[in-house]
């Protein structure tokens, strides 16, 4: 299983372990029965007779202490909704480890950057919600029927944004006392609905797959029980074994991964710090950015003021996705090198000085791997680049490329921001 660290792999891979395995079953033959040995005859199926050496159990009758008792159970309570009943199947020294790596996420985030990034979020619920009229009347939404699912659910969409915002997720002195299982929406199955009405295809697909999810015994011993999981769009069904721990019925091989998996989570939270560190400036900075883009839409009072005000704010937002993509990158993977840097101009290009410093500075370093986004207005020129291997060598390139002494651009090694100052 791939991890990925901004998601807590161990958090949002617990319910999915559980059904999945971590990707460790095997797929089952085609044809392979159901072994008569594995199910007792007090829990045969009424009905279920062998027949050419199988058997088959539209509905198996098993003991309430099973592995398959217990999938079932969770399955059943996924599909209701009710993600906390789910949880359940962790044990609760599991339950603690996960709580436990909450809370030192929480101690160790920085409380500005968190608090920012939260503000910033809900200052975008109220755009989506006061500006809701405008947005839709955009080039981007207007008679495009592919949308129209959005348009028509604009509302719940928002909604499912504004539960999350406003959750204690938010909070880092509550999230340091916060339970994962206190976490979950409490009221899953609407969010199911919502992603439903939007017409993400998310919603129903995922009412579906569990809804349709085929499960049956394989065999069975005093320590192991194999299952067999088939959803609608499996060709074959897929094995796991399940062993029992803590009074919980797990996939084995999670119990096997287990610690060495929390182990290397802790691993990266004591790094998060020092990562944080190096980032606050870029990602502050991206914040404000963000922010004043926000109070502009916000202060429209009509169709065309909104209209001049988000053409900008969606380039400016388009510059700052490179840059914020590759910060969770590196904080993700614990790597700082090539940091993105911006070229910041200190008046506003023409359209063929845009093409020549394109083609003399910007497209050599595009050839290397280097992203770029290029942007002219209101007095100045900003340029964003994902990465660069030598800013020495950028520098040079950009005194060379307008004519100026190598004094002539400077470079703030904190917020990665090269400077050209020009004659205006």
């Amino acid at each position: 299983m791939k991890k990925t660290r901004w998601g807590m792999s161990w958090v949002g891979a617990g319910l999915t372990v559980l059904l999945w395995g971590c990707g460790a079953g095997k797929t089952a033959p085609a044809t392979k029965p159901v072994v008569p040995e594995a199910v007792p005859a007090s829990q045969a199926s009424d009905g279920a007779k062998p027949e050419t050496g199988s058997v088959t159990a539209p509905i198996q009758k098993v003991a309430d202490d099973s592995a398959l008792a217990a999938v079932r159970q969770t399955l059943s309570a996924i599909e209701r909704g009710d993600l906390a009943k789910a949880y359940e199947f962790l044990p609760p020294g599991y339950q603690s480890d996960v709580d436990g790596l909450v809370h030192e996420f929480a101690s160790k985030m920085d409380a500005e950057v968190w608090t920012r990034l939260f503000g910033t979020l809900r200052k975008t619920v109220a755009v989506l919600r006061a500006k809701k009229a405008f947005i839709l009347e955009l080039d981007l939404f207007a008679n495009r029927p592919e949308y129209e699912s959005l348009r028509k659910h604009w509302d719940e969409a928002v909604s499912l944004l504004d539960a999350f915002v406003t959750s204690s997720a938010g909070d880092l002195e509550s999230l340091q006392q916060a339970s994962a299982k206190s976490l979950l929406p409490g009221d899953a199955a609407r969010v199911v609905q919502h992603l439903d009405a939007i017409g993400l295809g998310v919603g129903a697909d995922l009412a579906r797959q569990f809804a349709d999810i085929k499960v049956e015994q394989i065999k069975a011993t005093g320590d192991e029980h194999v299952l067999s999981f088939q959803g609608p769009r499996d060709e074959r069904p897929t094995e796991i074994a399940y062993v029992k721990h803590d009074g919980r019925w797990l996939p084995k091989t999670l119990v096997a991964q287990w610690s060495a998996g929390i182990e290397a989570d802790r691993a990266w939270l004591a790094k998060l710090p020092d990562q944080i560190k190096v980032a606050k400036p870029r990602v502050l900075e991206a914040l404000t950015q963000a922010d004043g883009l926000l109070d502009q839409l916000l202060a429209a009072k009509n169709r065309d003021e909104f209209q001049q005000a988000v053409g900008p704010a969606i380039l400016s937002l388009a510059l700052a996705w490179p840059r914020m993509q590759q910060l969770a990158q590196q904080s993700a993977s614990g790597k700082n090198e090539q940091p993105p840097v911006t070229i910041f101009v200190n008046r506003e290009l023409s359209a063929s000085e845009q093409t020549k410093m394109i083609e003399s500075v910007l497209k050599p370093l595009h050839a290397t791997g280097t992203d770029y986004t290029l942007l002219a207005n209101d007095g100045k020129t900003t340029c964003r680049l994902t990465k660069v291997a030598d800013v020495a060598s950028l520098r040079e390139s950009l005194a060379k490329h307008f004519g100026l002494q190598p004094d002539g651009v400077s470079f703030d090694q904190e917020s990665s921001q090269l400077k050209v100052e020009l004659e205006r």
